[in-house]
């Protein structure tokens, strides 16, 4: 009957090697490590001078998540990103791109957008609302900060021509965009899938080039996929 004891405690031993090492690393633990993308477009009214259509202007963000745990219901993240920004100028009236690419009074497009690629840095601080939630993400609120670095800027515009064939007129690395830029953002989260707000607190374009700016907020869906 001892023996048995012994070789069952034995065999309980060996399954169960080193468990204190996996703990550190988790959803929950003291780091992770995870896959984030987000979409939004702008929200709100622009500047006048240029209109932008904040329904067709599209913000992409992926990257990665570092999270580090600091209390059941507190942890920070650093969120290192790629970002691309289009900002779809309407049609109609007349634009200061007119003048500022075509050197004309009046240039309608059958689509007509500013862009810009980087490397987005944001910090933030999570607060957890569900600190008894096991294998988990829960719920919760993401208040941050963050910057734009701006590797390349791009004018964009695309005309039909009457033999049906379509003509791309691109012009990239353009000097009226500065390219350092700050925002805000706040995100409410349930487990994998937040809503994403960010305000704007620089402006987009250079002001000795007196070019309206697009709506300083955007609001998005971000999806933040994971395993166990």
């Amino acid at each position: 009957m001892i023996l048995h004891r012994v070789g069952a405690q034995d065999i309980l031993l060996d399954q169960k090697p080193d468990e204190g090492l996996k703990n550190q690393f988790g959803p929950n633990k003291a780091y992770f490590i995870q896959f984030t993308m987000g979409v939004g477009t702008l929200v709100g009214t622009g500047a006048p001078g240029l209109s932008y259509n904040d329904l067709r202007s599209n913000d992409l963000k992926i990257g990665v998540k570092f999270k580090r745990k600091i209390s059941g219901l507190v942890s920070f993240l650093l969120e290192p990103e790629y970002h691309y920004a289009a900002y779809n100028i309407n049609q109609g009236s007349p634009k200061i791109t007119d003048t500022l690419f075509w050197a004309s009074n009046a240039a309608n497009h059958q689509k007509e957008r500013f862009g810009t690629e980087g490397i987005l840095l944001n910090g933030y601080f999570r607060f957890n609302f569900d600190p008894k939630r096991g294998n988990f993400m829960g719920y919760y609120l993401d208040l941050g900060a963050g910057a734009n670095f701006v590797l390349d800027r791009e004018y964009l515009a695309i005309d039909k021509e009457q033999n049906r064939s379509v003509l791309r007129s691109s012009f990239s690395n353009i000097p009226y965009m500065n390219t350092l830029s700050y925002d805000l953002t706040a995100k409410i989260g349930i487990n994998w899938v937040a809503v994403v707000f960010s305000y704007r607190l620089t402006s987009l374009f250079k002001s000795e080039y007196h070019i309206a700016e697009p709506a300083a907020y955007t609001v998005g869906v971000e999806i933040n996929p994971y395993s166990h």
